[in-house]
């Protein structure tokens, strides 16, 4: 399924050891075999994300979410399976076979994508050149005017375009089509003709963290201010929600150096400006709405995010929206207030990188930020005004968790409105009582009460087979019948394993498995994962094996009393009611086991 070979697979997950290598992006514990901590995947205040050593797979009791080492890292670098698995190579230092797909579609699907990047990494060249020829003169005069050194210009990789038909042409003698270049991004097509997207601007690439090119942005050269940038679109290897701008860079400052908070401006030349100031743990994103997925891009590398968008408040306001995606993420996020009117570019060059470090030590956490753009929303001179931003800033309030810090925001409130502390606290707690009645749903539990008694039964002995008990290893797994097409197809996985002598590996099956399945894997893994089980686990998958015979003779009861009803032949009846007897027979004797 996957185009990598088994044997390569094992030898990739025998290297990278899932505690080592979630124990990168998570603080873990040890409580006896298993790993505990907060789950990187969902915001919790207390651990409920178990890896199990053992097994070599983790699962959290909040969200429900399982895997291998090879889904972690899809999950938490936001990365297909093949470029999880080239991660964790690269980690391992092991060389990546050839892929052999059994999936036409998806080779054909493979060899279009890398045939996009060598497009990109080919315009990123050609742009490199022109910025280097003495045609783009207006092109480093801009960089000049911008306080944008050679060697800064170098690092981004900067380049230029000098009109709208050189580019295609280019990669045209270089073997490509126009629909190629057009898919992958590099070109745009207008009647019919191919054309640079970007005519005529400073060109900076955007790079991921392999180190391929995967966009590009173009900035107007001429000082005219109608669409300034020009960003190239979404293609099959690029998706702005899933990046940041500068990302390959921040990841070896990371590696080389460490970091300890990431600062997220708006615009590509911010990014510029302030790594060449010195502040190298900078990145731009794609706009103001965070994804979840750049939220734990985020935290892979810093919990500790400051964000520093431009000073005009229309763009302040519409980035909350954004921000609440990394709080919930579990980001702690502090907002870097800009001067009016200016951004990160601005301050540098006009106030310089001492006046932005100010800057950075006032920055506000989230909460006062977003009282402060209510202060500037609502006109508290008036009556309405004032009531709206009452209700309001209660309602902001009521999201910190601290009663210290709810205090003192209530304090900032009564000042500015001069209504007394106690009717602010009253309308607190009213709100409080609100939203706590209106939360009455309750988070679904995969434990051994969830589903029916069937399926918790069928979960546990499958469970109980996957890790090698010797309780069920007694049994022979071939005589239990199952009823989803998941367990069924668990117990072929299992049933090989045992005929060929060798013991399951659980996360194997994330591999074998279809993606439809891995919900029922989750279960299964929150089974085992369960600490201080208070039962006789023997006794308990006896009881298990008598429930799902009791299903199967029960199902074959209802098949045959069917079948005997609709059967008009009278000798025909005669045989079906002597197989119904003796199931009947079959299925009284087990209930007095």
């Amino acid at each position: 399924m996957s185009g990598f070979d088994s044997r390569f697979l094992e030898e990739l997950k025998n290297k990278n050891d899932i505690v080592d290598i979630v124990g990168k992006y998570v603080r873990l514990e040890q409580r006896g075999t298993n790993f505990w901590g907060r789950c990187p995947f969902h915001h919790e205040k207390t651990a409920s994300f178990c890896v199990n050593s053992l097994g070599q797979f983790y699962y959290c009791f909040g969200c429900h979410q399982s895997g291998d080492v090879i889904r972690f890292i899809m999950e938490i670098e936001a990365l297909d399976f093949s470029d999880a698995v080239r991660f964790l190579a690269e980690k391992a230092n092991i060389p990546l076979p050839e892929i052999k797909y059994d999936d036409d579609k998806v080779k054909e699907q493979k060899q279009k994508k890398q045939r996009y990047l060598d497009i990109l990494r080919e315009t990123a060249f050609f742009y490199v050149r022109n910025i280097r020829s003495e045609k783009a003169g207006a092109h480093l005069d801009y960089l000049d005017k911008r306080g944008i050194d050679n060697e800064t210009a170098v690092k981004f990789g900067m380049g230029a375009s000098l009109d709208f038909y050189s580019l295609p042409n280019h990669l045209r003698a270089k073997g490509y089509s126009d629909q190629e270049m057009v898919l992958s991004g590099a070109c745009g097509e207008k009647d019919g003709r191919c054309f640079d997207w970007l005519g005529k601007r400073l060109i900076i690439p955007l790079i991921d963290q392999f180190g391929n090119v995967v966009s590009f942005a173009g900035r107007r050269i001429d000082g005219v201010k109608e669409q300034k940038y020009i960003n190239t679109k979404e293609t099959a290897v690029f998706s702005k929600g899933k990046t940041f701008f500068n990302l390959n860079n921040l990841k070896k400052v990371k590696n080389e150096k460490g970091i300890d908070s990431v600062i997220i401006v708006e615009g590509h030349l911010d990014v510029v400006s302030l790594v060449q100031a010195g502040f190298t743990n900078v990145v731009a994103s794609m706009g103001t709405a965070f994804t979840k997925d750049q939220a734990r891009i985020l935290k892979r590398f810093s919990e500790k995010v400051y964000i520093s968008f431009d000073g005009d408040f229309a763009g302040q306001k519409a980035a909350i929206r954004g921000l609440e995606i990394l709080k919930e993420e579990g980001l702690d996020v502090k907002v870097i207030a800009m001067p009016d009117g200016m951004d990160p570019d601005d301050v540098i060059k006009k106030l310089g990188a001492d006046a932005y470090r100010k800057l950075m030590i006032d920055a506000k956490p989230l909460i006062d930020f977003k009282l402060d753009i209510l202060k500037k929303t609502f006109d508290i001179t008036t009556t309405d005004g004032k009531r709206k931003f009452i209700t309001n800033a209660i309602r902001v309030i009521k999201e910190s968790p601290s009663p210290a810090e709810q205090e003192d925001l209530l304090k900032i409130v009564r000042d500015l409105t001069k209504v007394t502390y106690e009717s602010l606290r009253r309308e607190l707690y009213s709100v409080e009582e609100k939203v706590d009645g209106e939360q009455t749903a309750e988070l679904p539990q995969f434990n051994d009460n969830a589903g029916d008694k069937v399926e918790v039964a069928s979960r546990f002995v499958l469970a109980s087979y996957a890790f090698n008990k010797p309780y069920a290893l007694e049994n022979d797994i071939n005589t239990v019948i199952f009823s989803l097409p998941a367990h069924n197809a668990i117990k072929e996985y299992l049933a090989e394993k045992i005929a060929m002598g060798e013991k399951a590996r659980f996360n194997e099956l994330y591999d074998v498995l279809p993606e439809e399945y891995h919900d029922e894997l989750s279960r299964i893994a929150g089974l085992e994962t369960e600490e201080n089980k208070r039962f006789d686990e023997a006794k308990y998958f006896a009881d298990c094996l008598k429930t799902l015979k009791t299903d199967n003779i029960n199902r074959e009861i209802e098949r045959l009393t069917k079948l005997f009803k609709e059967e008009t032949d009278s000798e025909k009846r005669r045989q079906i009611a002597t197989v119904l007897s003796a199931k009947i027979a079959e299925k009284n004797k087990l209930s007095k086991i």
